[in-house]
């Protein structure tokens, strides 16, 4: 059983970090910083082990999925799962307080996939938004 219940929680790890990457990337860097709050998310609030965590960034597991598979992985997740995926991915998106167009879109095909209605993706991204700003919170006096 134990077994069987580590190898979801790479399943979901994979997913959260090739949404996150997606993210992370579609404004054209990769900042250390994005990598390192989405391996605190992974572990806080998707509540993944350090063990998952791994295993789901090893090449071996992650180098060949493309951006379908982490969509079709994302339809297949409960809908409280999904909701803390968008908003992990928002919080990255909202990291450097603009959003670039690939941002939008892979937002848009995220809660597509998650199903999720206008007032729902509105409630990810405020979460998100209050999260970003929680771990950093020197933009919002530069944005003000």
């Amino acid at each position: 059983m134990e077994k069987e219940a580590l190898k979801s929680q790479v399943q979901l790890a994979t997913t959260w970090f090739l949404a996150a990457r997606t993210m992370a990337v579609a404004d054209g860097n990769l900042p250390k910083v994005k990598e390192t709050v989405a391996g605190l998310y992974a572990r806080s609030i998707l509540e993944l082990p350090e063990e998952a965590c791994v295993a789901a960034k090893n090449p071996e597991n992650i180098s060949s999925l493309r951006i379908e598979d982490c969509l079709a992985s994302v339809r297949t997740l409960p809908r409280p799962l999904g909701e803390k995926v968008m908003t992990g991915v928002m919080m990255i998106a909202y990291a450097n307080r603009a959003m670039h167009p690939l941002e939008v879109r892979w937002a848009s095909m995220l809660a597509s996939a998650i199903g999720l209605e206008e007032n729902d993706f509105q409630r990810c991204c405020v979460d998100a938004r209050v999260i970003a700003t929680m771990l950093n919170p020197s933009a919002e006096d530069e944005a003000s």
